[in-house]
């Protein structure tokens, strides 16, 4: 697997997709592998279409799984129902979304997607498409930054912290960003600066229009009885799911409908800390 990178609720997962063994299974966010590398061992006989959106991150996995059961696609998952269209696949009998970020993006500084470390200001999933962070802000008005940080980051300090980030002389890389939230922050800014950068990130690469997307296509390529896990990690995305799995005419929630990971898991995996798993199973 990725250096660095833990799969969550491993065990969990495989055993919620994999208990009938599957013909096929949609790993939705490959990312470092590691999901993708367990439901591959789990259905020897079956196959795994692993679907990335980061180039960077699509092209390590299609090296790494070279004459293996899984087939790579560089796409969003948003892409699932035409491409398995295309590539006449049947209905999949299990499908896995991690909704979290991998090491691929929160380890690499130049990438921009931590406060923890010094890069450009990007946060772009695929560099090769759209705006990137530092762009994105600078065509916004103090307002439209005050609404995406409360919304997406709900924090409530969204319009002070619009301000700052307007106000600021610089805004090209992740210090300068974070320069601007520690200076309308009294006390410990770690939290505000989760917020802030969850928000800009979420803004920056669509990511709740691209969840409602494939919330509303699901039921196009899975089959009946497919059981769907989605890692959730903040409560914009963990909400969406929820609903959907609760209200939508083509599935219904898993008994029980979510499950989080152990405390012996999040000791040793910090990353776990804020992780819900949602199960739900197509009608």
């Amino acid at each position: 697997m990725e250096r660095g990178h833990l799969p969550i609720m491993p065990q969990e997962i495989i055993e919620y997709l994999c208990m009938s063994s599957p013909e096929l299974v949609v790993d939705g966010t490959s990312g470092g592998g590691g999901h993708t590398s367990l439901l591959s061992e789990a259905i020897p006989h079956g196959r795994v279409l692993a679907f990335e959106r980061d180039p960077t991150a699509a092209e390590k996995l299609s090296s790494r799984f070279t004459g293996t059961n899984v087939s790579v696609i560089y796409s969003s998952y948003t892409g699932i129902p035409a491409i398995m269209e295309k590539g006449s696949f049947p209905q999949a009998g299990g499908a896995l979304f991690d909704l979290g970020l991998s090491s691929i993006q929160l380890d690499t500084p130049d990438r921009g997607f931590s406060h923890r470390t010094t890069g450009p200001l990007d946060m772009r999933f695929d560099r090769s498409q759209g705006k990137p962070a530092s762009e994105v802000l600078r065509a916004m008005t103090e307002k439209q930054i005050a609404d995406a940080i409360y919304r997406y980051g709900e924090e409530g300090r969204s319009r002070a912290i619009a301000r700052a980030v307007k106000q600021s002389r610089r805004l090209l890389t992740t210090d300068d960003l974070a320069e601007a939230v520690r200076s309308v922050v009294k006390g410990n800014p770690v939290k505000p600066l989760a917020r802030v950068f969850q928000a800009v990130r979420i803004l920056v690469n669509g990511e709740l229009d691209h969840l409602e997307k494939l919330l509303s296509e699901m039921y196009l390529w899975t089959g009946s009885g497919c059981r769907v896990a989605v890692l959730t990690f903040h409560s914009l995305e963990d909400r969406m799911i929820k609903l959907h799995f609760r209200d939508s005419e083509h599935f219904r929630q898993n008994d029980p409908p979510w499950m989080l990971p152990a405390a012996a898991e999040k000791r040793a995996n910090p990353r776990a800390r804020s992780a819900r798993l949602r199960l739900g199973v197509r009608l």
